[in-house]
């Protein structure tokens, strides 16, 4: 018996392949793509970087100020910016001019687009005034030398032959401030000569010297020695020019009224 032989069907069919016409049009398209987007970003570019583009138009002066104006901050900026492109504008020198402002501890810029600056200014706080033209700023450690003549308040005057000292001066300050409240008396000024000898001025102008700074627990021993002789003996500071504490178990007082030196001892 003949039997007839058929091939069976594949389940799977073979799949086309894509035409050479196919093939090129894809890739024409493809680059067509990538043009348009270069041409596209170029062009965005070139927009947002021309001169006339995204001008600035807008500054906002954020802080509590009180020392620094913000119309003359505002007035500084604009001048440095006015019609720059926010996007390339260089903050750098902005940033140099205001932190010169004597007032002026900290500033930041930030660009708010499409065309503010936001202007971040914290100003110094004084804790004390430096020599006879400047101020000293506790928090940052730091001597600034303002415009003084609207500045009217009463403040400790420190002192020294250089101004990097003046964070150590301060310091020493605080302490000499805390041993005389037990008189108590007014501390008005602290003066660190340039032998490193300290000397402090009292509220009725009468002066204490107390030495070399070789050694912090001497010189605070020699001040709270003096504060507990005033304490007993409640001298009269107005008739005193100075007193010397540079001794080991006393003092020497100077007199308005006398030119010899009397010495007072007093055993510790």
């Amino acid at each position: 018996m003949e039997k007839v032989l058929t091939s069976a069907r594949h389940p799977y069919p073979r799949r086309r392949g894509l035409s050479r016409g196919g093939f090129i049009l894809g890739i024409l398209f493809f680059v067509g793509v990538v043009v348009l987007v270069g041409v596209g970003f170029v062009t965005l570019k070139g927009m947002m970087t021309s001169d006339k583009a995204m001008p600035v138009r807008q500054t906002v002066i954020d802080g509590v100020l009180n020392a620094v104006n913000k119309k003359d901050i505002a007035d500084i900026i604009g001048r440095m910016t006015a019609g720059e492109n926010i996007s390339t504008l260089d903050l750098s020198p902005v940033l140099n001019t205001l932190s010169q402002i004597p007032w002026v501890a900290h500033v930041e810029i930030e660009k708010q687009m499409p065309d503010t600056l936001i202007v971040s200014i914290v100003e110094h706080e004084p804790a004390a005034f430096w020599k006879d033209d400047g101020l000293y700023d506790a928090k940052t450690q730091s001597v600034f030398y303002p415009d003084l003549r609207r500045f009217k308040r009463s403040l400790v005057k420190l002192s020294a032959y250089h101004d990097n000292l003046a964070p150590e001066v301060y310091a020493k300050t605080v302490l000499f401030i805390k041993e005389l409240k037990r008189a108590p008396l007014q501390l008005v000024a602290v003066n660190l000569d340039n032998i490193r000898c300290y000397h402090v001025i009292l509220s009725n102008g009468t002066e204490l010297v107390l030495g070399r700074n070789n050694d912090n627990d001497i010189i605070l021993r020699r001040l709270r020695r003096f504060v507990d002789v005033y304490r007993q003996t409640q001298m009269n500071l107005d008739e005193i020019n100075y007193v010397d504490l540079r001794y080991d178990v006393g003092f020497a007082v100077n007199y308005k009224k006398e030119s010899d030196t009397k010495n007072t001892e007093k055993q510790e």
